[in-house]
Order: structure tokens, then C-alpha cells, then sequence
């Protein structure tokens, strides 16, 4: 991933599916809005990034869950929705954090 896409959360639309390993997701959601991100509950045609987490069996279709279904379906009628792994989500909320930081 690029300098560009790491550094992408500022003006984003970000859903999350699953649990996160790192962060619950209240504070994933607090982190992105401290980086000018929007945080979404549910995956709409703005959202800008799906990040999925792990999965219980209970909450899932098949190996997917209801907002990633939902999300490639808007990709099947052009929205630009980037579905992406928490262990690529990761590095572009560090980058960012670093970039506010400075350090």
C-alpha cells in the first residue's frame, strides 16, 4: 500500500465487520473520527472502506457477513468501495497517527 492510501482515513466514509484484534470497535471509531475520518455503523454507497475483522460463526452467511454482502453488492453497481483486511487497515490508522503526531 502506498504513502497515499495509508494516509487515506481523513474524509472517509470506514465500516467494520467483525471483531478487531487490536481494537474494540468503539475506539476504532473514535480513533477515525480523531483522524478526520467519518465512522460508519452500516456499509451505505458513501463508505469508502469495509474493514473486516474476525467473525463469530452466528453473525455470518457462508464466510461473509451481512455488511460485506452488502458492500459487494454496491461494488457490482460501481461504488467505489475498497474491502479490506484489518492487518491492511492497520498500518493506514498508524500512518495517520503518526503524520497528526509528528512523530
Amino acid at each position: 500500500m502506498d504513502t497515499s492510501e495509508k494516509s487515506a482515513i481523513k474524509g472517509k466514509h470506514i465500516a467494520i465487520t467483525g471483531s478487531l484484534l487490536f481494537y474494540k470497535r468503539q475506539e476504532a471509531f473514535e480513533l477515525i473520527r480523531g483522524l478526520g475520518g467519518i465512522p460508519q455503523e452500516n456499509v451505505t454507497r458513501e463508505t469508502d472502506y469495509l474493514v473486516v475483522g474476525h467473525y463469530r460463526k452466528n453473525t455470518i452467511i457462508g464466510d461473509k457477513s451481512n455488511k460485506r454482502i452488502l458492500a459487494e453488492r454496491y461494488i457490482r453497481q460501481g461504488c467505489g468501495i475498497k474491502i479490506i483486511k484489518e492487518d491492511q487497515f492497520l498500518p493506514m490508522l498508524w500512518y495517520s497517527l503518526t503524520e497528526t503526531t509528528g512523530k
